[in-house]
């Protein structure tokens, strides 16, 4: 699977909404998620840190991609920005995704403004 692959499969496994099959499929099982959210960065470690990380976000924020507005793939590495349907509305946001083995090691994501 190419770099492009993954990404357009990373949205198809965020709209199907199951915490599991994303975490499971796309996630090394040493992957580091840094949310850039809040004063200080927030580390969640380990696919079971992520499934209740990123359970939360599906269930009480994430609504819907909209759109890509910038995506630049190495590699092992995707980074983007895209406009998301949130809970609240469309949020900007960005994310770095660096790849070990076909799967997400160290996540980096943040929303703009």
């Amino acid at each position: 699977m190419t770099n492009q692959e993954f990404y357009d499969n990373h949205l198809v496994l965020l709209a199907n909404n199951d915490v599991n099959e994303l975490v499971d499929h796309d996630y090394h099982d040493d992957a580091v998620m840094i949310l850039l959210v809040a004063e200080e960065p927030i580390y969640v470690r380990g696919k079971a840190e992520l499934k209740v990380q990123l359970g939360d976000y599906l269930a009480n924020i994430y609504r819907g991609f909209v759109s890509t507005q910038k995506l630049a793939i190495t590699e092992d590495s995707i980074h983007l920005e895209a406009t998301i349907m949130t809970a609240w509305g469309e949020s900007k946001v960005y994310d770095a995704l660096y790849l070990k083995d076909g799967k997400i090691f160290r996540h980096y994501s943040g929303v703009k403004g």
